[in-house]
């Protein structure tokens, strides 16, 4: 899918800025290439690079806000391009263990969490290009932690 042409509102990398599991699968690699060199069974060369085209299409390397969507870059040539249409609602997430976090509430239910070094502005600037796509929407108060249980007092 083809992003299109428009003007980039924001734009962050992820926290990690390397990826450890595709450095561990591209050594188990060489060290599979240097064994099947000696004659052993290459297995080893094949999982390293298994996990490391795995590794590779699967973690964001960065984010990117545009008026209409958002587009979550992973290693070329993957990136995923999400309209603001199917976007229910953000979420921003601090949890003492892991960090803070935003979470994207998909239309269908399904989310998404997003660990931008700047979680907090990416959650601010995220919100505003929604505001300013879909309006003003009472309905999904972000200020509340996000919980998804009503009160039935």
């Amino acid at each position: 899918m083809e992003t299109p042409q428009q003007s980039l509102i924001y734009s962050d990398k992820t926290r990690r800025p390397v990826n450890f599991l595709f450095i561990l699968a591209a050594i188990a690699a060489v060290l599979g290439l240097m064994g099947w060199q000696t004659g052993k069974d290459p297995g080893l060369l094949f999982l390293g690079l298994g996990v490391g085209a795995y590794s590779w299409l699967t973690n964001a390397r960065s984010y990117l806000i545009y008026p209409e969507h958002l587009v979550i870059m992973f290693g070329n040539p993957r990136k995923r391009i999400i309209p603001f249409t199917n976007i229910s609602h953000i979420e921003f997430l601090s949890l003492p263990t892991i960090g803070d976090r935003v979470r994207v509430r998909l239309e269908n239910g399904r989310g998404i969490m997003l660990q931008a070094k700047d979680s907090e502005t990416f959650h601010d600037r995220l919100d505003e290009a929604l505001n300013n796509f879909h309006g003003p929407r009472p309905e999904y108060p972000l200020n509340d932690g996000g919980s998804d249980v009503e009160d039935s007092s």
